[in-house]
């Protein structure tokens, strides 16, 4: 699947290969639908250079749109970055 991405992703200085090596190597959870009624996908976990990612996608037919893309302080527990993104 591409991906595209959203501008004010890049606010945080992580690049697209880290956005796409999160999405490939982590689970994904639903966080709810977008505006349009699309479903809302999220990640946590790790990029390739070992920094903790938060992201969310919005799911199109040919693309999934990355809409939040930051990095996440070490000492936050994963379970409540997850209720966070909800």
């Amino acid at each position: 699947m591409k991906y595209r991405f959203a501008k004010s992703i890049g606010n945080y200085g992580i690049s697209d290969e880290s956005a796409a090596y999160l999405i490939e190597n982590n689970q994904s959870f639903a966080v709810g639908l977008s505006r349009e009624g699309n479903k809302k996908i999220a990640w946590v976990g790790f990029d390739q250079y070992g920094i903790r990612l938060e992201c969310i996608a919005i799911v199109f037919i040919d693309a999934l749109y990355i809409i939040h893309l930051k990095p996440v302080e070490a000492k936050e527990d994963i379970d409540e970055v997850k209720k966070r993104l909800w």
